[in-house]
């Protein structure tokens, strides 16, 4: 069977119009995915800047607002967490006491989004410090670090490696899990190489 011109020209069209496609539709997908995780320009520096501070990496500080708050630094959860991380008044006085050294702030600072930003990945660092593996770390955010100490004391709830792996409270759970989603969302839209 004879091949013409007209059937080969057909046939790398066809791919190239595939090829173009995926690419559209890449693009497209991504544009999706970053209209859901979206980085605030306005917070943009300051991110940067708390992120070199503190050693977090930027994607999970995106992640943290980005679950917790949804970027509203006037958000008040029903746990009373108010601002763009989410910090309890209980969290803040601690944060400005024993990880700032600091004298106690009015809590209506946590509405200041540089503060708050500030004093969450203060508290972040604290954590991470404290356990060294960011699930056990935003357990503790959300939960508190009495209730993650307990949980590491469970066998049910931990490792062979001593990790918490089996969170028994489905809200701190969830949350974990929507954290993780995020960071691994940020990191690959904003933050791959």
């Amino acid at each position: 069977m004879k091949i013409t011109f007209w059937r080969v020209t057909a046939f790398f069209l066809l791919i190239a119009l595939s090829i173009g496609f995926g690419f559209a539709f890449d693009a497209a997908m991504t544009a999706i995915e970053r209209k859901n995780y979206p980085i605030e320009d306005s917070l943009a520096v300051a991110v940067r800047r708390e992120s070199e501070q503190y050693g977090i990496p930027e994607a999970i500080l995106w992640a943290t607002m980005h679950t917790g708050s949804g970027f509203a630094s006037n958000h008040v959860s029903s746990a009373g967490a108010i601002g763009l991380m989410q910090l309890t008044p209980a969290q803040f006085d601690f944060i400005c006491t024993e990880v700032f050294e600091k004298e106690k702030m009015d809590a209506g600072m946590l509405y200041d989004p540089a503060t708050n930003l500030s004093a969450g990945s203060a508290y972040l660092s604290y954590l991470y410090t404290r356990y060294g593996v960011w699930e056990q770390v935003f357990a503790a955010y959300v939960a508190g670090t009495d209730t993650v100490d307990e949980w590491l004391k469970n066998p049910d709830c931990i490792s062979p490696q001593g990790v918490l792996q089996n969170i028994p409270d489905k809200s701190v759970s969830a949350y974990v899990k929507s954290v993780k989603t995020a960071i691994d969302q940020y990191t690959k839209l904003y933050y791959h190489s």
